[in-house]
This record gives structure tokens, C-alpha cells and sequence, in this order.
């Protein structure tokens, strides 16, 4: 007999069936549709209007939620779109920069929305400034997107320094001449030390920067198809000459505004520089505050010509988009719409692309603008932009070394620069070409590949295995099988079939962006390319001679510390917690702590140095002088090695060191020849994972030189990273990762074979 509890699930349960059954036949209209942004910064101020315009959309269009994430700051904006994208993870909106356009183009990643503009009978082209408006068109005259905001590069000023040298301001058709004039006049020396405290100009150095020299000079960076480089022409390589002569030659320029450092103190901002640029309008956001001194904004000086170029943030629509409609929509209503337009002005985050916007109050009479902000508006006469349809990001990668060996270092002559960059420019471009006609991977060639390796692997491992136990041991196998197979089915699913994708990847042409399965076979070319690319070489040396500084010192230094703080008290366990701390913080915040200790003019380490009287070196900036600047840093990180020496002296028999004594041996030769033998063990697994790090460090110079100066810090994960995910060539970061782990075999197994030479075990005679 049932109870009167069970009794009364009956009804409850069919009101659930009843609900479940109305909720599936719901028309699939009514269902919550989420659209998912990524096209801002949430720490920017202007986070919590977009997030109250978001919810007024939603308002808008019935069963829609928009979901905005957070694209994060600096040099990593840019790589999370991608590593999103790659993942294939929901995406409707993004922002990209104009320089990477190209690359996404050219991978199919980005939805054609000229037929949504097309449709759109509200649509008015004149609404968008024309310049912007047509970078956002791709080979077909199509749109692919809208911008953000853009910004002309123009010149800041410091008047007050202006007004110090007795000169006029100058006006708007200012030339070479007349900026040379004023930079001669605004270098100085204020204290008679023989340095100079104020500088003419603090010049920027990346390829954005200095094409706007380059047209003021006649020059031009391509052909009028897009095909051929003509950075080797004269108008190129005069234009590079004359920034060489304001660095070099009449010193007037500073060397603290390359990429790397842009948003660090610079010496405009500390007012001892009378000029700073060629520059966008997002110092104005960074500037803002500086009331030390008063600064405007002017018109580049002219060459022969007027000329300037444009920066910029574009909005598009991914290929992978679930809500392309909706997608169009946010896009032409709330990102290009008036109110968060006029916003990014009033934030200085730049020129607004809605006309209507960039007219208004909130850009031309902004307190935080610039007094003459309206020259932002007049220079775009003579603003364009670098080719659009040419990957300027991956350009520019591979002509930093030549560009910053003419401005930043001096090593290379301006004649010689833009001959080696025409010249991986033209590699470049006709690797693009050459791309399309690659035949594809046999579809299965990837499965085909992971099926034999695991074969092969199961091969080994009955080989190695040799014949079966006897009875009574075989009980005792099968546990042993149980106990490791959680561990070898994670062996096989994240790192051997990741290693054997990766190798397939070696021989192949593929971008993170594309289907998995369009991969462009290509057999050894990858290998043949890294043969005879130059920053892979310079890559392979800076690492060899990081690993060569870094290690040895580091394992010196280890033991040094290890036998100081040996003795049991509260203060060598204070000193050894102090000493441990730095190898258990983030790779990040130590590279900034030591980005400032290196700084070339405030640093820690050269205002000690010149207290002493010794010249200050720049640490960050000086090709010889980098990498043994990373191998100090490297130094100040060997706790962990300090710990594993201090562990194994911990455990020396101490009888052995007092029959030492006795027999009068004193510390060095108790040291040589008691302890040191028996910490050999030690010392070759120091050894060995310190070379591992060694071949692997990435985060510091990804936050501190990104790779300068030249290549000088490029080193090869870095180089690895750059590749794969930064310009998308997954294939040729394959072929590094697998060259990387070849070193890293044959160094370990070099090691480990010389360790019968020289490291002694206990119990067990050395031979």
C-alpha cells in the first residue's frame, strides 16, 4: 500500500513533466540569445558607461544579452584576441589593430559586412571619416568592419622649455630646418657635469613612427600592387639618416622612447624635453595630469612634403561569430554611436571616427585635450595610413633588429638598415604569395600520424618490457600497471600526442586561425627557413650566451649562499627566506622591479655606479650589455638552488669533515675535497634543470625589451611565442620547439654522460 507522501509525488511529478514538455516546445525564438564582446578594457573609465549602454541594447532587442570581456592592456591586447579565436572560443565582436588587419584577412577569420551596410538603410558612409572609413575595406572594396577612434601622429610640446630658448613657437608649416634649429636650442647641459639634462626631442623609434620621416622624404614603404618592398630606396634610407643624425651626430635626441618603454616615465613627461614624437593622441589620457609644466600638440615638421601617419583601433565581426546580426547592430548602434564615441574622446583615448562626434564639445573643448586639439583634425589632409592590406605588425617584427640597429644603437648605418629591411620584407611578402598554391594535408594525415606514434610507442614499451614475470610477481606487475596508468594516460594525452601534433605542425604551413584541418604541407621548408633566418640565429646565440652567463654564475652563487647560511640559527633562517623570495615571485613583477633597477638613467645600479664615479651603462639598451643584465637578474632568482645545495650539505656526514680536520686539512681543502665531492650529485641536477631554464626564459625579456635591442634579447621562446601566436605561423614555431628540444636533449644527455667523469655517489666507486 503506498503512503500518502509517495502518493502526492504523483501530481508533482507530472506538473514537471508538463513544464519540461512546454518548455521544449517553446518556439526557439524566445530563448536568450548572448552576444559576447570583446572590444574594450575594464579598467578604462569608460567600462561602466559601455556596460550601462549594453543593458540599454538588451533593452532594445527583446531575449538578447550582451556579455562583455575585458581585452586587457598593452602588447598583450592584441595576442588574447587571437589566443581566444584559436581555442574557438564565443566570439561576436572584437577590436583589432589596423596593422593586423592583413593577417586576419588573409586567414578568412573576419565576416564580410558590406551586404549588413548594404541592407542598412540608415546607413551613411559620409558619417565616418573617409580615411578610417577606407582602411576598413579589405581588397574587394568590402567592409569588414568600423573604427574605434583613430589618432594622427602629430609633435608635443613643452612651451615652458619653448619659451626658454628665446625662440618663436613655430607655426604650422614648420620645416626640418626650423625643428633642427629649435632641437639644437633645447639640448643642454644644466649642471656642467658633461651630460646632458635636457634634450631636443625624445624621438619615437617604431616603424609607425618613423614612416611619417619617411613620406615627409619622398619615400614609400611598398609598391603601388602591395608586391614589393621599397624601403631600400633613397627617399627610405635618407629619411633613417636624418633621425641617425639627431641621435648620433647632434645628440639633440633621446633614447628613451622606443616601443618598449613608451608607457614608462619618459623624459617629456619629467619636462626635460622640449619635443616629444612622432606621437598619437593617447598621451593626451597619459598627460593629462602633468601640471609641472604647459604642453600643446603641433603639426609635424615637413620634408619635401607634408605627411603624417594613423594609428588605429578597428571593430569587425569574426568569421566564427554565433551573432553576426546582433554583432552588426551593437556595432552601428552602441560602438559607433554618438554617446560612447564622444566618450572615448573625453577619455583621450582618441580622434573619434563618427564626424559628428570628433565636431563636438566633448573632443574640441575637452580639459584634459590639448589646447591646439584641433590639430589632430587639420593634419588629416596630409595623414595616411601604411598599406592596409600588408601585415605591418609582422613587418615590423622582422625589421626591428635592422630599425633599432640605425636609431637605438648606432651599430647599423641607415644605407645598410633599409637594405636588409627591404629585404625581409620582399622574404615576407613572397612567402605570403607563395602560401596559397600549397597543397593541402592529405585529410586523416593527422590521425594517421598519432595512430603510428602510439603504436610505435606501444612497440617500445613491450620491447623494453622483456618477458614475463613469473606467477608470483605478476599480481605485483598488474598493480604497478594500475597504480601509473592515470599517469601514463595523461602522458599520452598532454604530452606525447601534443609533441606528435607538433611535429606533424613542423612540416606544415598553418595559422591558429584556421580550421584545424587547412594546414598547407610543406615537408622541410620550415627547417630550410630557420637555416637561413638571421633572427633565428641571432635568437639562438642571445640564448647560448644567456645560458653560458647565467647558469654557472647562478650555480656559484647558490652554493656560495647555500654554505654561508648552512649553520642552524635565526638569523641564517631570515637570510635563506630572503634569499628564497624572489624564486617564488611572478616572472612578471620581477622583470618590472628590475626594468626600473636597469634603467639607463635614473637606475639603481648606475646611480651607485656614479656615486663612484664610474660611467652608467645602458643595461636595457646596449646589445652587448643585455644579456648579462638578464643573467644578473637571473642571479638574483636561485633560491630554490640555494635550498637544494643547503639540503644536501644538510646531509653530509659530519664525521667526514672532522677527520679532515684532524688529518690538518683547512677550509679550502676540506671544501675541494670532502664536501664538494659529495655534493657533485647536486651540482649535475642543478646543473642540468638551471641549462633546462636557461634554453626556456621568456617572461622577462617579454616584459622588459620584448626582444631588443635589434634581436639582442630575442630569445628563442620568445622568438617561439612571436611565431606561433603573436604573427600566426604556427608551422615555423613548430620547427623552433622542436629545434629547441633537440639542444636541450643533446645538452642533458651531454651532461648526464659526463657525470661518470666527475660526479661521485655515495656507496659507489666512481668509473
Amino acid at each position: 500500500m503506498r503512503s500518502a507522501g509517495s502518493a502526492s509525488l504523483g501530481p508533482m511529478f507530472a506538473a514537471a513533466s508538463f513544464l519540461t514538455v512546454a518548455l521544449m516546445l517553446q518556439p526557439a525564438a524566445a530563448q536568450e540569445r548572448t552576444l559576447t564582446a570583446l572590444v574594450e578594457d575594464a579598467t578604462l573609465v569608460s567600462w561602466p558607461v559601455l556596460e550601462e549602454l549594453a543593458r540599454d541594447f538588451e533593452a532594445r532587442h527583446a531575449g538578447v544579452r550582451v556579455e562583455l570581456l575585458s581585452l586587457g592592456g598593452a602588447s598583450g591586447t592584441q595576442d588574447k584576441v587571437k589566443f581566444m579565436l584559436a581555442g574557438d572560443l564565443p566570439l561576436d565582436l572584437i577590436r583589432i589593430d589596423v596593422t593586423e588587419a592583413a593577417a586576419f584577412l588573409a586567414e578568412e577569420a573576419l565576416l564580410d559586412l558590406q551586404p549588413h551596410f548594404d541592407a542598412d538603410v540608415g546607413w551613411d558612409p559620409s558619417s565616418i571619416f573617409s580615411a578610417p572609413l577606407a582602411a576598413c575595406r579589405d581588397a574587394e572594396e568590402h567592409l569588414f568592419g568600423l573604427p574605434q577612434t583613430f589618432t594622427p601622429y602629430v609633435m608635443y610640446v613643452n612651451r615652458d622649455l619653448l619659451a626658454r630658448t628665446g625662440l618663436a613657437a613655430p607655426g604650422a608649416d614648420w620645416t626640418w630646418e626650423d625643428f633642427l634649429a629649435l632641437a639644437r636650442a633645447g639640448t643642454r647641459d644644466t649642471d656642467g657635469d658633461g651630460r646632458t639634462d635636457e634634450f631636443g626631442i625624445s624621438l619615437t623609434q617604431w616603424l609607425q613612427a618613423v614612416v611619417p620621416w619617411v613620406w615627409q622624404n619622398g619615400g614609400e614603404l611598398l609598391d603601388a600592387g602591395g608586391t614589393r618592398s621599397r624601403m631600400d630606396e633613397p627617399g627610405f634610407a635618407g629619411a633613417l639618416a636624418f633621425l641617425r643624425e639627431l641621435l648620433f651626430e647632434e645628440r639633440v635626441a633621446s633614447f628613451d622612447a622606443t616601443f618598449a618603454g613608451q608607457l614608462s616615465q619618459g623624459l617629456f613627461q619629467a619636462g626635460r624635453a622640449l619635443f616629444y614624437g612622432p606621437v598619437g593622441y593617447w598621451e593626451t589620457y597619459r598627460f593629462q595630469h602633468i601640471d609641472a609644466f604647459a604642453w600643446d600638440v603641433l603639426p609635424l615638421p615637413r620634408g619635401e612634403r607634408a605627411a603624417t601617419s594613423v594609428a588605429m583601433g578597428i571593430y569587425v565581426v569574426p568569421r566564427t561569430a554565433r551573432e553576426p546580426e546582433l554583432a552588426y547592430a551593437f556595432l552601428r548602434e552602441v560602438l559607433c554611436g554618438m554617446r560612447y564615441q564622444q566618450l572615448m574622446a573625453e577619455i583621450g583615448n582618441g580622434v573619434p571616427g563618427l564626424v559628428a562626434a570628433a565636431r563636438s564639445e566633448s573632443f574640441l573643448a575637452n580639459p584634459a585635450a590639448p589646447p591646439s586639439v584641433e590639430v589632430f583634425l587639420d593634419v588629416m589632409d596630409d595623414a595616411r595610413f601604411m598599406p592596409p592590406l600588408a601585415n605591418w605588425r609582422k613587418i615590423e617584427s622582422l625589421c626591428q633588429a635592422e630599425l633599432e640597429g640605425v636609431l637605438l644603437t648606432g651599430a647599423t648605418s641607415a644605407a645598410a638598415g633599409a637594405r636588409a629591411m627591404a629585404a625581409k620584407t620582399d622574404a615576407f611578402l613572397g612567402r605570403e604569395r607563395a602560401r596559397h598554391g600549397r597543397r593541402r594535408l592529405p585529410s586523416g594525415a593527422m590521425a594517421l600520424a598519432l595512430s603510428v606514434s602510439l603504436l610505435a610507442l606501444g612497440a617500445v614499451f613491450l620491447a623494453r618490457r622483456g618477458p614475463a614475470p613469473p606467477a608470483a610477481r605478476a599480481r605485483e606487475e598488474r598493480h604497478a600497471y594500475g597504480m601509473i596508468t592515470l599517469w601514463a594516460l595523461g602522458f599520452v594525452a598532454f604530452l606525447f600526442g601534443p609533441a606528435v601534433v607538433s611535429l606533424v605542425l613542423s612540416l606544415c604551413e598553418w595559422s591558429p586561425l584556421r580550421p584545424f584541418g587547412d594546414m598547407g604541407f610543406v615537408g622541410g621548408a620550415n627547417y630550410a627557413r630557420l637555416a637561413s633566418d638571421p633572427t633565428f640565429h641571432a635568437s639562438l646565440s642571445a640564448t647560448a650566451a644567456y645560458a653560458a652567463l647565467a647558469v654557472p654564475a647562478g650555480l656559484v652563487v647558490a652554493l656560495a649562499l647555500a654554505l654561508l647560511l648552512r649553520s642552524p640559527s635565526t638569523l641564517a633562517g631570515i637570510v635563506r627566506t630572503a634569499c628564497y623570495v624572489p624564486a617564488i615571485l611572478s616572472p612578471v613583477i620581477v622583470a618590472a622591479v628590475w626594468r626600473f633597477v636597469f634603467d639607463a638613467d635614473d637606475g639603481l645600479i648606475n646611480r651607485q655606479l656614479r656615486a663612484f664615479g664610474a660611467a652608467g651603462v645602458a643595461w636595457l639598451r646596449e646589445p652587448n650589455a643585455v644579456v648579462p643584465a638578464f643573467a644578473l637578474m637571473a642571479v638574483w632568482g636561485i633560491g630554490a638552488q640555494m635550498l637544494v645545495f643547503l639540503a644536501a650539505l644538510q646531509a653530509i656526514d659530519p664525521a667526514l669533515e672532522e677527520a679532515a680536520r684532524v688529518d690538518g686539512a683547512g677550509p679550502w681543502r676540506r671544501f675541494w675535497h670532502v664536501i664538494l665531492p659529495a655534493l657533485t650529485p647536486v651540482v649535475l641536477f642543478n646543473l642540468v634543470t638551471g641549462t633546462i631554464a636557461a634554453f626556456q626564459v621568456f617572461a622577462q625579456p617579454y616584459v622588459m625589451t620584448q626582444g631588443g635591442p635589434g634581436d639582442a634579447s630575442r630569445f628563442l621562446v620568445l622568438y617561439l611565442y612571436e611565431s606561433g601566436f603573436r604573427h600566426l605561423d604556427m608551422g615555423y614555431a613548430s620547427a623552433i620547439a622542436w629545434v629547441l628540444f633537440v639542444i636541450l636533449g643533446v645538452l642533458s644527455l651531454t651532461l648526464l654522460a659526463s657525470a661518470r667523469h666527475w660526479v661521485h655517489y655515495a656507496g659507489r666507486a666512481r668509473g
